[in-house]
């Protein structure tokens, strides 16, 4: 049986915090039909596949909802193919129109939840909540952006950085010879994280927060789906230890995150099909059998829609209680902004964004806000998207998986050929149906 989920006093208490030294100086730096977004928690509850859901909707005398479909096809003529083969592209799509007034959430999804997807990259802003709360829940206030990161190499005394935290171009001072710390800054790791998805930034976050600890945080502030088992370099085995951490808040007492371990095991991830592929490498070696996803992070569409709900209008009544100040939600929402001035910057980071600058060129009138993520074939893009001169927008979260011949971790994806298309026309159509609405 798997271990109960720790509640929030207990995810504070571990963190094993403690005061240092401070220093002389411190250094700065689908739903379906119309339902409204209110629907979406009951929904990812059940979880139902596109039949059931079929099933369950005709049974009560409901119309199936195909504003997805019908839209798709009616746009593009690549999305007959698509949408026919979406069973196996893992094909997964969830809009919300939102009215210019902000009055009316519309909600329409194809496929939702369906079967398991990888998110990737685009699970980061769940860490970078959980970082924020933790650290303030800490200091009992709000923990300065400016907080340096200092990390320490284990098994050495005094704090050594580990190799990739090495300042190699500092010269050493007579008094010290021994390797310089980058300046690494709490507000810079999460800005990198969010608008650059550095990986290096997400494993610095997991060391302040932990493996046990951060699952019992994105529980308590409500995504039940979440499913957090490892770093970005690591697979779950090898990512429940942390390094000590030092954190140096301007202006405050220092705060000494200790080494942990953890032994929590989240519950079994709650999606279908979790073996994925024909075959996969292992350290070189090819094993020919499906790759099981069980013990990779996992967040359902929905839930990945609804954190930018949350972040974006957190008054909504369906919105996650994220327990941020307005500052660091605004950092946030400023790190998953686009930068739509330099569209293959934005392709490269929200893939949706080039479908809808092909439609809509003027990029000074619109505003993308979201992370999106790509690996083992999968491609994910959650993004919130609004024209400002007419205030229509609209929330999409979406995956495909592009892997035709069925081969994992050998970095031979379909990518260029299948997802980028497909999530570039699915721009292309959902600005056309909505921002061009007559």
């Amino acid at each position: 049986m798997a271990a109960a989920r720790l509640s929030w006093r207990a995810f504070t208490g571990m963190l094993a915090l403690g005061a240092c030294a401070q220093p002389a100086a411190r250094e700065q730096a689908g739903a379906s039909g119309a339902a409204t977004l209110s629907t979406l928690d009951d929904a990812a509850s059940s979880a139902a596949t596109p039949s059931a859901q079929g099933q369950s909707e005709a049974a009560s005398g409901q119309a199936v909802d195909r504003w997805v479909e019908q839209t798709l096809r009616t746009a593009d003529p690549r999305f007959g193919a698509w949408l026919a083969d979406a069973e196996n592209l893992r094909l997964q799509v969830l809009v919300t129109e939102v009215s210019p007034d902000g009055q009316t959430w519309s909600s329409h999804g194809f496929r939702v939840d369906a079967e398991y997807f990888y998110p990737a990259s685009a699970i980061k802003p769940f860490l970078a909540v959980a970082t924020l709360r933790a650290l303030d829940a800490r200091v009992n206030g709000q923990i300065p952006l400016g907080t340096r990161i200092r990390r320490c190499q284990p098994l050495r005394k005094g704090c050594e950085p580990p190799e990739q935290d090495e300042d190699k171009e500092a010269e050493p001072s007579e008094a010290d010879d021994k390797p310089k710390h980058k300046k690494l800054y709490l507000g810079e790791e999460i800005t990198k994280l969010l608008s650059y998805s550095d990986n290096d930034s997400y494993n610095r976050l997991w060391d302040i927060v932990g493996h046990s600890e951060l699952n019992a945080a994105v529980a308590e502030f409500g995504f039940s789906s979440l499913r957090f088992h490892h770093r970005m370099d690591a697979p779950a085995e090898r990512s429940r230890s942390t390094v000590r951490v030092q954190l140096l808040p301007p202006a405050m007492k220092g705060l000494d995150l200790l080494a942990r371990t953890s032994s929590f095991e989240p519950e079994p991830t709650p999606a279908e099909q979790l073996m994925i592929g024909t075959s996969y490498l292992d350290r070189g070696k090819r094993l020919d059998e499906p790759m099981s996803f069980a013990r990779k992070n996992y967040v359902s569409l929905r839930e990945l829609q609804q954190m930018n709900v949350s972040l974006l209008f957190p008054e909504r009544p369906e919105a996650k209680r994220l327990g941020l100040s307005e500052l660091e939600r605004e950092h946030l929402i400023r790190a998953m902004t686009a930068n739509l001035n330099k569209p293959a910057n934005a392709a490269e980071h929200h893939p949706l964004s080039a479908g809808i600058l092909e439609t809509m060129p003027n990029a000074k009138q619109l505003r993308i806000v979201g992370k999106s993520g790509r690996a083992y074939g999968f491609h994910i893009d959650n993004s919130w998207v609004e024209d400002k001169s007419t205030k229509r927008a609209f929330f999409v979260t979406a995956t495909v998986y592009a892997n035709p011949d069925g081969v994992l971790n050998d970095d031979d994806y379909a990518y260029e050929e299948t997802s980028k298309p497909l999530l570039r026309a699915l721009g292309a159509a959902l600005a056309r149906k909505i921002l061009l609405a007559p």
